[in-house]
């Protein structure tokens, strides 16, 4: 018998989206290019970090663009996400 999903049920995030998928959702139609978004993955300006499978870049859908200012990664993430624990 084939699992089938209520239809009541809350459909769940996909674990992992393409690169240009999540800008898409993030950005609409002003969204980054491709080239730009995946220089942003090769130099680690997203968290959680891109992961590159094969040719293509992909992201988690919670992703966040930290920008390249000046400072520590750790101050970075804390700009984005603030400072309390969990």
């Amino acid at each position: 018998m084939k699992n089938r999903r209520n239809a009541n049920e809350p459909k769940t995030m996909p674990r992992w989206m393409k690169l240009e998928n999540w800008a898409r959702t993030l950005y609409g139609d002003d969204a980054p290019d491709p080239r730009t978004l995946r220089r942003w993955a090769r130099e680690g300006r997203l968290f959680p970090p891109a992961e590159q499978h094969g040719k293509c870049w992909f992201v988690s859908p919670d992703t966040k663009y930290i920008s390249s200012g000046t400072g520590s990664i750790l101050s970075r993430m804390r700009a984005v996400y603030g400072t309390t624990a969990a």
